[in-house]
């Protein structure tokens, strides 16, 4: 089969401060939809005549804005990404004309006819952010291997996840520029080093300490 025409998505982290997000729908498509753009610290408005009452609730505390209204093209402006979550085709059309016309990225639930983008099946521990995709291809099989691969997940990932980033402003902050094969060794170490049991193992050690220790042993080693 030559699949050098077919829609291929390319894996993008994005920094939604920058993209405010316009969501167009009321119902539980769009409160999964808010809920999960919340999670990476999105700003949220939400266009609709009819809201449900979670949503309502996330606007009465201050975490987005809603519109109760129906949609119109200047809900687009000032907004960097679109999400349509309505069952309405012919509301979807106008949506996704307007957003090219306006060069604003638009997904469509259960429309990627109509996508510039979609969204992959994605879970978070901390900092680390594991994403899965079948191209849109079959959704249900993306979230199943999520399912897999977040119960592979070990309980302290997220601080574990934030002891490496903490070990590597350590080794990047001493005067000296290491070397590759320098930065190959530590890193090694890091992951070596039996961080689960030190956060939760019986005798459990203080993790900083020993952090700060294998980033001094490493610089000078």
């Amino acid at each position: 089969m030559n699949r050098t025409f077919e829609h291929i998505y390319f894996p993008i982290l994005i920094d939604l401060r920058r993209f405010p997000c316009l969501v167009v729908g009321g119902g539980r498509v769009a409160l999964r939809k808010v809920l999960s753009l919340l999670e990476f610290n999105a700003r949220v408005t939400v266009v609709s005549p009819k809201v449900c009452k979670d949503l309502m609730g996330l606007s009465m505390q201050g975490k987005i804005i809603v519109i109760r209204r129906p949609y119109s093209a200047e809900y687009i402006e000032d907004h960097g990404i679109v999400f349509s979550a309505t069952d309405n085709p012919e509301t979807n059309r106008i949506i996704s004309s307007d957003c090219r016309r306006a060069g604003v990225l638009l997904n469509a639930a259960d429309n990627p006819s109509i996508c510039d983008f979609i969204l992959p099946a994605t879970f978070k521990s901390g900092y680390l952010t594991v994403s899965v995709s079948s191209q849109g291809k079959a959704p249900f099989y993306a979230k199943h291997m999520k399912r897999k691969l977040a119960g592979a997940v070990p309980p302290s990932t997220a601080e574990i996840t934030e002891l490496a980033a903490e070990f590597r402003k350590l080794l990047l902050s001493s005067g000296n520029p290491m070397s590759r094969n320098s930065k190959t060794k530590a890193y090694k170490a890091f992951l070596t080093t039996d961080w689960e049991k030190a956060l939760t193992g019986e005798g459990k050690k203080d993790p900083e300490t020993l952090l700060k220790k294998l980033a001094r042993e490493l610089r000078h080693a």
